[in-house]
């Protein structure tokens, strides 16, 4: 990005500096509610999936018969039921579909904290100690999610997007006050 292109992005920033703040500060309050609700926030991001999965479905069932020439259009007319099934069941069964997806988190987490310690130990490179303990927080939270499972999968996701929008609430915070008056000036090493 050139020179010129980073002051007038600083000067939008320092222009528009409540507006972050609010934004910020906001999307920091819904966070809370949402971690706070967090079976609520489940329960309604499970319904949001269904009803992209419903749209995705009737975009590729769509598109497969705009394409009937093309010879992958049986496989995208399949997809689409797939995705229309998947939409049908996950609004009829909010919760279940949030128990599946839970579990399911919880076995990635366990998988890419098995590759990671495994990774480090055998490679050696450097920091690897750093590498390794980032596994074993990830097997440790995946056991953890696993081990209260059912009862995880009712709280889970509403969890973790509460802790994304708090997160993402003061990243937006961060961008104004991360300097005195530059917002994208770095800060001199002490």
């Amino acid at each position: 990005m050139a020179i010129g292109s980073m002051d007038a992005l600083g000067h939008d920033v320092e222009r528009h500096r409540m507006w972050l703040i609010a934004l910020g500060g906001s999307l920091i309050l819904l966070g809370i509610v949402a971690v706070g609700s967090s079976l609520a926030t489940t329960y309604a991001s499970m319904l949001v999936l269904a009803a992209i999965l419903l749209v995705g479905a009737v975009i590729r069932v769509v598109a497969s018969f705009t394409a009937r020439d093309w010879t992958g259009s049986l496989l995208l007319i399949l997809s689409g039921v797939l995705y229309f099934v998947a939409a049908v069941l996950t609004f009829r069964h909010p919760i279940a579909a949030a128990l599946a997806l839970t579990l399911l988190f919880s076995a990635l987490l366990l998988a890419i904290g098995l590759f990671r310690v495994i990774g480090a130990v055998w490679y050696r490179f450097p920091q690897w100690g750093w590498v390794a303990l980032s596994g074993a927080i990830s097997i440790l939270l995946g056991l953890m999610l696993w081990n209260s499972w059912p009862a995880s999968g009712l709280w889970f996701i509403g969890f973790c997007i509460g802790v994304d929008l708090i997160v993402e609430g003061a990243g937006w915070i961060a961008l104004y006050a991360s300097s005195d008056g530059d917002p994208l000036a770095s800060k001199p090493a002490a």
